[in-house]
């Protein structure tokens, strides 16, 4: 009886942001290793300088010590800010994995032609940002058609301001379904890595080994990066901007509720 009456409890204030940075130092470090050790197999295939790697293992150790620098003097709040800036760190570990190790780490430092790097490095960095750009103005223009819809995510009870995990999925309701598998810009991008290798084969009489492994790793995680830039904008913005102009207007931070 005593163990259900202790599990049926409410969590302590904090208990959420001590969750949130247990599993992002761990996992995140996890993730972020995973990354560093397609890296360094990249390092040895191309002959890359071994300061790419060893800068790489500083990236990871300085996210596990940067997640629990962050929690610390949110430790004893439930402040959704802290949240959300630990949520980055989780989202920056994602990206290490799947946009610098997988893709940018190629194109980068692999011997192939420099304008065709160019090409591929513009291309998918321009799209990239133009779908941040437009998870960001779907997210203004959920709020702006439906404004009862601010009120909901973040409910002001007269003593607080609170944001539930159904709040979350309030906001990807409303705005524009911009899922990254059905949208013609995926198809752009798929097509551009694989056409820099085709034509740096063309221009070069000797491409090198490797290459093929780390060519369709990048091939492959252009479409799984444009689904991390809206999770991405969509953390910031929810998590950190509208928290921090909250807190600015009225006096009062925004907690989670029902983490």
């Amino acid at each position: 009886m005593k163990k259900a009456a202790k599990q049926a409890s409410p969590p302590r204030v904090g208990d959420y942001l001590k969750d949130a940075a247990i599993t992002t130092s761990f996992c995140g470090l996890f993730l972020s290793l995973i990354g560093t050790l397609f890296i360094w197999a990249g390092v040895n295939a191309f002959n890359c300088p071994e300061i790419i790697l060893e800068a790489a293992l500083i990236i990871n150790l300085s996210l596990f010590i940067l997640t629990w620098l962050i929690y610390l003097p949110f430790r004893k709040t439930d402040q959704l800010i802290g949240k959300g800036l630990i949520a980055f760190l989780m989202l920056f570990s994602l990206f290490w994995l799947f946009g610098f190790a997988m893709f940018y780490f190629y194109f980068l430092f692999s011997p192939i032609n420099t304008w065709a790097r160019v090409i591929a490095l513009t291309s998918i960095t321009t799209i990239l940002t133009y779908r941040g750009i437009l998870v960001h103005n779907d997210i203004k223009s959920a709020f702006k058609e439906k404004r009862s819809l601010f009120s909901k995510i973040y409910c002001d009870n007269g003593e607080s301001i609170t944001f539930s995990r159904e709040a979350v999925g309030l906001l990807q309701g409303a705005r524009t379904d911009r899922n990254p598998f059905k949208s013609v810009y995926l198809y752009v991008a798929l097509l551009i890595s694989p056409a820099t290798l085709v034509l740096n084969r063309l221009l070069s009489p000797v491409v090198g080994d490797g290459h093929g492994v780390f060519a369709v790793t990048a091939f492959l995680s252009v479409p799984i990066l444009q689904w991390g830039v809206e999770i991405f904008v969509h953390t910031i913005m929810t998590m950190i901007y509208y928290p921090i102009k909250l807190q600015h207007e009225t006096g009062r931070p925004v907690l989670l509720k029902d983490w």
